[in-house]
């Protein structure tokens, strides 16, 4: 599960910072995803399914490219915390599953 390994290899300061404003809108879209799936398989199971559609999905280029560009634009704490929250909720994978209810 690569989306939710924590950032392990040394890089320079804007690319260690865009991996983990990737990893982390990541794990949130993946996990918020996972909560909305049938709750007949087991935890694990779901997340790992959530991870399996987020990686073939466009949401994971989407990321990609949204986290690279909130990291070139040098916000401040809090600002930078309005601009993932607001990336987020625009790009939420569960947005299918509860339009269908």
């Amino acid at each position: 599960m690569l989306v939710l390994q924590p950032l392990a290899a040394k890089e320079s300061l804007f690319t260690a910072a865009n991996r983990l404003i990737q990893t982390g809108i990541a794990t949130i879209i993946v996990l918020e995803y996972s909560a909305f799936l049938p709750s007949t398989s087991k935890r694990l199971e779901r997340v790992e399914s959530a991870v399996d559609y987020y990686l073939k999905s466009p949401t994971a280029v989407a990321v990609e490219t949204g986290a690279t560009e909130i990291s070139r634009q040098g916000y401040k704490k809090e600002e930078l915390e309005k601009k993932i929250l607001e990336f987020i909720l625009e790009n939420r994978m569960s947005k299918e599953l509860t339009a269908n209810k």
